[in-house]
């Protein structure tokens, strides 16, 4: 299947603040595929790749308030 930009989606962001720092987790499925967890940092334009304990934690419990939001295959 080619890509269709039209079949992009963003399920749902939260905010999640920790020790000050601003990170948003959004759930979005891209080309109409499974659901993908994205983290960055505020006003930032890449992605975080690593996470401490505490934020990870953090960035977890926001997941599990956006997953009743994701579509059941």
């Amino acid at each position: 299947m080619a890509y269709d930009p039209q079949l992009d989606k963003e399920i749902g962001t939260r905010e999640v603040v920790v020790a000050d720092a601003v990170y948003i987790v959004a759930l979005r499925s891209y080309n109409g595929g499974e659901p993908k967890v994205v983290i960055s940092m505020k006003d930032s334009r890449f992605p975080v790749r690593r996470l401490t304990p505490d934020v990870f934690l953090k960035i977890a419990d926001a997941v599990r308030e956006l997953a009743p939001a994701a579509p059941t295959a």
